[in-house]
């Protein structure tokens, strides 16, 4: 793992001064956010700032990928100031005596820093500042007081207690398991939502509690293009872990480490409902391969604490372990990214197996996407447990369609 040249303001999804605003930059780019390695956003001044002075803004660059990314931060942008009576072009200047600086950001997290826009006189009102290369920022320019060029006003100060609430909640919410929406054979549709929580805020890493999580995960499938659109079936998976990144790492290898509990239940009733109750120990290791290849293999072994009365043999289908392998191609000139999956299942006693096969890629070649820049997935799954209602049941299944993280 490199090492940042300068200390980099990192964070596990940090906030801003300004978290309405900000939340919708990220939010009206998430399709083309989440199918990068890398996202950088600049967020705009919380308030109101004086025509003449001097302005901060903070530019914010998250890693979406499941690795350790390195970032270079240049000491200038050029952008252009637009309003109704200027076009102005300017610079934005790193707030740094170094130039320039790099900073390594770990999966799910995210690096910060500060850049320095100086405001015209003849600015007012609202205006647009178009970064090249980056997003487009809004601020408010209020008529200078003093009317004297060159004079430098300091902008308002922030409000802390919006800012505050929605800081605690992004510096602890990150995402955990693949998410995605499908479409193909019946139950035609199929999607996933995960994310995971840091509740305690330990700093030093010898606390077992600086790295506990609490989970959630939900798929879906569901017969939307039947008679009766209704869900086929759910699968609900709250969990409670602890996570240890980087527990052994040496030149091409790094091994990862999590253990924790895990309720799943489809929430059915009667005789349609399907729970467990799992303890599990997953460990990942990670190999780093020429031509830009990557390697994850990572098992997972666990026993029942608890098996609910309607799926009484679960463990004859789904055993007591699986095996998640998945290579990866990184262009890291492009940041086109390719991504072949298998996941394989089997029952205790060797028979009832289960193959989910997952092919992701990006586009990052096509033009017309260039705005739009999802990741395609492409599942095939046969076997049994394709479903928790089914976990005693053969199908197969072939989807394809969006993929926002993985």
């Amino acid at each position: 793992m490199k090492r940042p040249l300068r200390r980099a303001r990192t964070f596990i999804w940090g906030g801003t001064r300004s978290p309405l605003l900000f939340s919708v930059l990220v939010l009206a780019n998430v399709a083309t956010a989440l199918a990068q390695d890398v996202t950088a956003v600049f967020a705009p001044p919380s308030g109101a700032v004086a025509a003449g002075s001097r302005s901060s803004l903070w530019l914010y660059c998250f890693n979406n990928s499941s690795n350790y990314v390195s970032r270079t931060f240049e000491p200038s942008l050029n952008c252009t100031l637009i309003s109704q009576s200027i076009s102005l072009e300017t610079v934005l200047l790193l707030n740094t005596n170094s130039s320039p600086i790099a900073a390594t950001i770990a999966p799910g997290g995210f690096v910060k820093e500060e850049y320095l826009l100086d405001l015209p006189l003849t600015s007012s009102g609202q205006v647009a500042l178009d970064i090249r290369n980056y997003n487009q920022v809004a601020i408010l320019v209020a008529p200078s007081s003093s009317g004297i060029p060159g004079a430098k006003h300091s902008p308002p100060a922030p409000t802390t207690s919006g800012p505050e609430l929605w800081e605690y909640f992004a510096n602890h919410m990150s995402f955990y398991e693949p998410i995605y929406f499908i479409l193909g054979t019946a139950p035609a549709a199929e999607f996933q939502f995960s994310l995971k929580y840091k509740p305690l805020d330990f700093k030093d890493n010898w606390n077992p509690f600086a790295h506990f999580y609490l989970g959630y995960t939900q798929t879906s499938f569901w017969d939307i293009f039947s008679k009766n659109p209704s869900f086929y079936d759910t699968s609900y998976k709250p969990s409670g872990f602890f996570y240890y990144p980087d527990v052994f790492q040496k030149d091409f290898f790094q091994l990862d480490l999590q253990l924790g509990g895990e309720h799943e239940s489809n929430g059915r009733g009667g005789s349609l409902e399907r729970s467990m109750n799992t303890v599990y120990l997953q460990p990942k290791a990670t190999f780093d391969l020429p031509c830009n290849l990557q390697l994850a293999l990572q098992p997972r072994a666990w026993f029942y604490m608890y098996v609910g009365d309607n799926n009484p043999d679960i463990a004859d289908y789904h055993g007591y372990a699986d095996l998640l392998a998945a290579l990866t191609w990184l262009n890291p000139n492009s940041g086109e990214k390719i991504q072949l999956s298998n996941k394989f299942t089997i029952g205790d006693e060797g028979s009832h197996a289960g193959l989910l096969f997952d092919l992701r890629f990006n586009l990052t070649g096509v033009p017309v996407l260039r705005k739009f820049n999802p990741s395609i997935q492409v599942q095939y799954f046969t076997g049994y447990g394709q479903t928790l209602l089914q976990y005693n049941q053969a199908s197969h299944a072939l989807r394809a369609g969006l993929c926002l993280w993985y």
